[in-house]
């Protein structure tokens, strides 16, 4: 039997121009998801056998250069040059080529075998624009294939020519192509000198000599760095080649060249593709664009989908979450009666069992229902149009705009609220969005608010403790802003032209999507459930009430008893309502109205809104930004929850008089 050959693959390109629909068309459910090596960024592999060939598929985060502006950036450069790929596949944009040229002409420089892959020919067509392919293999010396990645066509062919170019080995890039005007090439080309010269000592700089020349030149700090380690002459050529070209043109470095690269890519338009002359009829997607990035009717389409978003999922949750602990408490004397109330029983039961249920009534059934709203709103082409119209707001908090989609999120669940933080460029970002989608109250949080407040005091004092609760978001987001070093980057993020959803590329990535959370977080879920059980068998939670004795009752004016219930809301917020009421019926023999007064519902309440967010929450965190800082803001919010508490309290109790 023949052995297969492997082929290494890296899926490259701008975010947001097919390239994870591509992965997911030829990956199928053979793919693993995971973060880097040392890092928080998200990894995706996968691997499919072809006409005797076994593919091995990278697909690499959706950015814009091979600079050092974000992590994702440094990650795909050194994994491209670093590992053992055979062959970058580049997905562009068809309706966007000019925009997307930029980072083709990149990865040229990169030096290593390629095929173009040109997304959303539909669109191309409908827009009358004509692509000529076979110019466009001239000019850049590597197949420049058709790809509609959505109804996976073109998806084969790739794959064919794929194994072509491996079996050839034949096919590197055009590099000529993008060589720069005679000021600045003559700048380059000094510097290639200079590295060649000396190759002997920079041999542990795997970079191809005019990548590693050109990016020297731009000042690229980590190359830069690398370099000047071992020939710091080489740098002080490039920062004097660097201050010369920015004294001719008047612009910083990176201007120049990037002016430079654009012109070479007007050139290659020109000679290959072709706009039709007639006018452009409206269309309803014209006119939905329009609208939803209108100034005011924007921002209130935006929020009615939002509500709309949340409904959903709501009445989802409520309708399956009864359901399912509807199964656990007809299940659970049916296993009492068949093996008795045993310590064991107790422990699996009511500790583990227990907890898997509730995982699946109180997050699973909001995780999944959310995950298929965003997706359905990202490949219809809503969402970057969401972050437009509030990067202005996001901004403020030390974020831009597309932090407002994992923020969306985070009224379903802070889960995948954290999970999505993972479309922020920078770590920065990435942590500062974070760190406020924990904030975000809940669909377990509304729980609490409005069957405790909304019920015995009125929704006036819901919308107060919502207000104080954005209020702290705020505040706390511009305090984050100023603590994490670094600025904020602008929002770089493409509009591609509504269209109807794929059902089947939603359908799977809504399962990529959940799959992490239930291999990650529901097996944690299940063992501290049991641990939870254990303490309440060995009377530790009473011991707690009054370890937390100064903290509930002199400080915040609490019953003792409601200490078990805020840790009980660590691994499931409304756990403490529903506990309490129990508490107050079984065990005081009173109404909930009668076992806490006005103020101490309102305290409760607004202790549950802003303190720790849930387990599974804190777990999600720390995979995605260490467990430093998801200690750090667990902290920071259980201290704050219960100082404004206790000021609340003390503060009714000073108007008042204790009345």
């Amino acid at each position: 039997m023949t052995e297969r050959k492997i082929i290494n693959i890296a899926l490259a390109g701008n975010a947001n121009v097919g390239k994870s629909v591509i992965f997911n068309q030829l990956t199928g459910m053979k793919q693993c998801i995971g973060n880097w090596p040392g890092k928080t960024v998200e990894k995706c592999e996968g691997n499919l056998t072809f006409l005797n060939y076994n593919f091995n598929i990278v697909d690499l985060p959706g950015i814009y250069s091979l600079s050092t502006y974000s992590i994702e950036e440094i990650i795909s450069r050194e994994f491209l040059i670093g590992e053992n790929v055979d062959l970058i596949i580049n997905v562009i944009d068809g309706t966007n080529l000019e925009r997307n040229l930029f980072f083709t002409a990149q990865l040229i420089g990169l030096k290593l075998p390629m095929i173009i892959a040109v997304n959303q020919m539909d669109l191309v067509r409908k827009r009358d624009i004509m692509i000529d392919f076979k110019k466009l293999e001239e000019l850049f010396k590597v197949p420049v294939m058709p790809v509609i990645a959505v109804h996976g066509r073109g998806i084969h062919e790739l794959l064919e020519k794929a194994i072509i170019m491996y079996e050839n080995r034949l096919l590197i890039p055009n590099e000529d192509i993008f060589k720069f005007g005679k000021e600045v090439e003559d700048k380059v080309e000094q510097l290639i000198k200079e590295i060649e010269n000396n190759q002997k000592e920079l041999r542990s700089i795997k970079y191809p000599t005019r990548f590693l020349a050109v990016k020297i030149l731009e000042g690229d700090e980590d190359l830069v760095n690398k370099v000047k380690k071992f020939k710091p002459e080489i740098i002080h050529l490039s920062k004097q080649g660097r201050s010369e070209l920015e004294d001719l043109h008047g612009e910083d470095i990176t201007t120049i060249i990037s002016a430079e690269i654009y012109n070479k890519i007007h050139d290659i338009m020109h000679q290959s593709v072709i706009k039709s002359q007639i006018p452009k009829k409206v269309t309803w997607a014209d006119k939905l664009d329009h609208i939803t990035t209108h100034s005011i009717f924007g921002y209130a389409i935006l929020f009615l989908i939002l509500i709309c978003s949340i409904w959903i999922v709501f009445t989802i949750a409520e309708i399956l979450g009864g359901l399912i602990d509807g199964i656990y408490d007809f299940l659970t004397p049916i296993v009492y009666d068949l093996f008795g109330d045993t310590i064991w029983t107790n422990i699996f039961w009511d500790g583990g069992i227990a907890s898997l249920f509730g995982g699946i009534s109180g997050v699973l059934i909001i995780v999944i229902p959310f995950f298929l709203i965003i997706e359905i709103l990202q490949d219809s082409g809503y969402l970057p149009r969401a972050a437009f119209m509030m990067d202005k707001m996001m901004h403020q908090l030390g974020v831009h705009g597309k932090a407002i989609i994992p923020l969306i999120l985070g009224f379903g669940c802070n889960v995948p609220a954290c999970t999505g933080c993972r479309i922020m460029e920078t770590e920065r970002e990435k942590r500062i969005t974070a760190f406020l989608t924990t904030m975000i109250p809940c669909a377990a949080v509304m729980t609490v608010v409005l069957g405790l407040v909304g019920r015995y005091l009125g929704f006036q004092y819901v919308a107060i403790l919502y207000g104080i609760n954005f209020a702290v978001i705020i505040l706390f987001g511009k305090i984050a802003s100023k603590k994490l070093p670094g600025e904020s980057t602008e929002l770089i993020m493409e509009m591609h032209e509504f269209r109807t959803p794929n059902v089947k590329v939603i359908l799977l990535q809504t399962w990529v999507r959940t799959k992490d959370f239930v291999y990650t977080a529901m097996p944690l879920i299940i063992v501290l459930g049991i641990i939870m059980e254990i303490m309440i068998m060995f009377n530790l939670l009473v011991t707690i009430n009054v370890i937390l004795w100064p903290i509930t009752v002199l400080w915040l004016g609490l019953p003792i008893e409601t200490g078990i219930f805020l840790i009980y809301g660590i691994a499931r917020k409304e756990l403490t309502l529903v506990l309490l009421e129990t508490f107050a019926l079984e065990i005081s023999g009173i109404p909930l109205i009668e076992f806490m007064t006005q103020i101490q519902m309102f305290v409760f309440s607004l202790v549950t809104m802003l303190y720790i967010p849930c387990i599974a929450t804190i777990i999600v965190l720390k995979k995605e930004t260490g467990w430093k800082f998801a200690l750090k803001v667990a902290l920071a919010e259980i201290g704050f929850a219960i100082l404004l508490g206790g000021i609340v309290n003390w503060g009714y109790i000073f108007i008042t008089g204790g009345g």
